[in-house]
Parts: C-alpha cells; structure tokens; sequence
C-alpha cells in the first residue's frame, strides 16, 4: 500500500463520500488498484444496504464485499458509539483492524471515510481522530462552503495537527446550486490566508454524485488529487 488518507469533515453533510469517492474513481480510472474503507456508517434502515459504503465500491471498482468496506452499518443517524449502543452493539477496534487490513491488500491507494467530524467517538475512548493515529494515516479535510467555514475548517485543522499526523488540504464543496454569496465567493481566499501551506481545493456541485464519470472528470479537474501528490 503506497497512499493511505482519511477523509475526514467538519461536520455531518458536508461531502465527504462524494469526495473520497472522487478520489477513489480517479485513482482507479488512472490504472491504480483502489481500496475503499467506511469503518462504520449509520443511518442505514435494517435490510438495506450503506448507501455511501455502496458509493465508494462503485468508485474504486472493488471486488471487497460491502460488510467488509464497512463492518458497522446502524440503522440510526447518530454518532457511531450511540447508534451502535441503541441496537445493542459496540464498535470493535480489532475488527476495524482486520477489515482495514483485508480492503489494503495489493491495493496502491486506500481511501478511508470518516463519519461526521474528527472528534465524532465510535466507541468509549474511541473517535475518528484515534483511528487515524492507530492507522497512521494522512488526512484531507472537507468542508462546506458557506458562512462559517472558516471557523468549522480552522478548528478541524488545528486539531488534526498536534495528533502528528499530516493535514494534505482542505476541500471546499460547493452545496448550493446557485450563483456563490459574498461568503462562497471569498472563503477559499480567506482560508488560504487563515491556513498558510494547506492546499485549498473547491469542489463543484453535483447534480448526480453517483455519476462514475462525473466523479473522474472532477477528480482530474479540480485539482484535488494535487492534495495527494500528483501535479
């Protein structure tokens, strides 16, 4: 495995299996073998399948089985250890290990989608944060662009930095389909001044985000794969 990296956000809703599906469908579509990983995701109605878990495969073009890309799928919307708590359940952090360990093998990329925020607890003494220091991963983080982003995306930043582990950008995504306000017209200047050696990359709005080709073509447009390296 020669790239590992987190998507992580700065709140519920704010893009991020769009983006890592971005990044997992653009690293495939330029001959990469791809691994996808949701450690837990909630919000999932009993005999359904993960909604985002489901995304990311078709992203990467895996062949991983969706229990093993997301071993936790819950039926409430709520942070992972509470939502795991109402159906009777705790996160095991070894389990994790094992299915990270499986979607890892033989692949050159793996893409790692968090659930909420950096903080958000899986288990007791357990959250997003913890997971990515364990796996020692790098970290890109998404954010929506609207009033109060530069505060929600500084604060992530901040505290993704004394955990040692490396920031690769900021994403800003676009969630209104309109002409951007004053606040979306100025943030990613703002936040390139706020936050000086962090690459700010904005991300359009997508109609269909499932669209495989449409992802690609972002990927490659945007920039965003300029977070992970490639010029």
């Amino acid at each position: 495995m020669t790239l590992a990296v987190a998507v992580t956000g700065t709140d519920t809703g704010v893009g991020k299996t769009v983006v890592a599906s971005t990044i997992a469908a653009t690293f495939r579509a330029r001959g990469a073998r791809v691994g996808v990983f949701k450690p837990v995701e909630t919000g999932v109605p009993a005999g359904t399948e993960p909604a985002d878990s489901r995304l990311l495969k078709l992203a990467s073009g895996c062949e991983d089985p969706l229990d093993v890309i997301c071993p936790y799928a819950l039926p409430d919307a709520v942070a992972p250890i509470v939502a795991a708590s109402i159906v009777g359940r705790k996160v095991d952090v070894s389990q994790l290990d094992e299915a990270l360990a499986r979607v890892a093998a033989d692949r050159d990329v793996v893409v790692i989608e968090g659930a909420g925020g950096w903080l958000v607890p899986f288990a007791d003494q357990v959250t997003f944060a913890t997971l990515c220091v364990r796996w020692n991963l790098d970290i890109v983080v998404v954010a929506a662009n609207r009033l109060g982003v530069l505060n929600h995306a500084s604060l992530t930043v901040r505290a993704i930095e004394p955990a040692g582990l490396r920031v690769r950008g900021v994403v800003l995504t676009t969630v209104y389909e309109r002409e951007p306000n004053v606040a979306e017209s100025t943030n990613a200047a703002q936040l390139a001044r706020m936050l000086p050696g962090h690459k700010i990359v904005s991300f359009p709005f997508l109609s269909d985000p499932a669209h495989i080709p449409t992802l690609v073509e972002v990927g490659n447009n945007s920039g965003l794969l300029s977070l992970l390296g490639d010029k």
